[in-house]
């Protein structure tokens, strides 16, 4: 698994500097269609479909600006 610094924006227009985990892919490392999760405040956070990324714990909504 590769870790990277990303930025997220949530539902209300905050923005986070989080780290996020890929799956271990040499050609392209930090592809979107390999992200695994974000993890924001300690809690790791899967993709949905839209690649929008719902916190079990607070509700919040992320979604990848960079």
């Amino acid at each position: 698994m590769l870790q990277h610094s990303i930025r997220v924006v949530d539902q209300f227009g905050s923005q986070l500097s989080i780290q996020a985990t890929f799956h271990r892919n040499l050609a392209q490392p930090y592809a979107l269609n390999h992200l695994k999760h974000i993890t924001v405040d300690g809690e790791d956070i899967r993709p949905s479909f839209e690649m929008l990324f719902q916190s079990t714990i607070t509700a919040k909504i992320y979604r990848i600006v960079s």
